[in-house]
């Protein structure tokens, strides 16, 4: 009987947290799958960690994770391709900022597609199978929004709460099963220069909670296999996140509110 051929897939790969995520695995020894929008910068990450890691495969897939159809062609794309899948990172999400009635009402239906619908999607898919190896994972990528309600990225926040809720509430179901589920809950995450621009904006404290994405892949995929329920990286978000649960509501609105409008000027 062949050997399995065993793949950590990670969506959102070709950048930011996705891209990091994929090589701090591929430097642990995995094989990965890297699914993200059919670009360039997609076939240009898989082939350069092709080129750094030899003995181990890398394939990729360009998928739109908007379109409702994406997570049942990428189970399929691996079920036909043989790759068995022990370590599950959904990644893929879509991010704003601005007054809810300034986007149209498509993109917020494909951002909760992307951020949500499609998450829930994979996990569903993929579950079976994850079950019948004698240890798997799933990583599900949040934010640290998720633990408040915030003025100007309502609906992100929202997204990000449900998959903070989805996540804990799977792991309780799985907790007797060979599946660990982490949840991932990052601050500010210095992505691309429109994240850098923003981050400037928001002044000193936010920058307190920065990183980098090596750095919260690094911590993450290191609590991941510890099986820990949540990975907070760096010191400072999560004292904040302790701090959220003592300030009065109103002020926390008002905090945010004003920081988040920050951003509108």
């Amino acid at each position: 009987m062949a050997e399995q051929r065993i793949f950590t897939l990670v969506t959102g790969a070709s950048n930011g947290i996705g891209q990091a995520l994929a090589e701090d695995s591929a430097l642990r020894g995995d094989n990965v799958l890297l699914v993200a929008l059919p670009e360039p910068k997609l076939e240009e990450v898989t082939n350069a960690l092709k080129a750094q890691y030899p003995n181990q495969e890398f394939h990729c897939l360009g998928k739109d994770l908007m379109q409702k159809e994406a997570p049942q062609e990428i189970y399929d794309w691996c079920r036909e391709k043989g790759f068995v899948i022990d370590k599950l990172m959904n990644n893929a999400g879509l991010g704003n900022s601005g007054a809810f009635d300034t986007k149209t009402s498509q993109f917020y239906y494909g951002q909760m597609q992307l951020n949500m619908v499609n998450l829930v999607m994979l996990t569903h898919l993929f579950l079976k199978d994850l079950k019948t190896l004698p240890q798997a994972y799933i990583l599900n990528v949040a934010s640290m929004a998720a633990f408040y309600d915030i003025p100007y990225k309502g609906i992100y926040s929202a997204s990000k709460r449900f998959v903070y809720s989805f996540s804990r509430s799977l792991r309780k179901e799985l907790e007797a099963s060979n599946v660990e589920v982490t949840v991932l809950c990052p601050a500010a995450v210095l992505t691309n220069p429109d994240v850098l621009a923003r981050n400037e904006q928001m002044g000193f404290f936010s920058k307190l909670t920065q990183a980098t994405p090596q750095e919260v892949a690094e911590y993450t995929i290191d609590r991941m296999l510890k099986g820990k329920a949540v990975a907070i990286p760096k010191a400072v978000p999560r004292f904040y996140k302790a701090l959220g649960r003592i300030i009065p509501y109103n002020m926390k609105m008002n905090i945010l509110a004003k920081q988040f409008i920050k951003q509108q000027q």
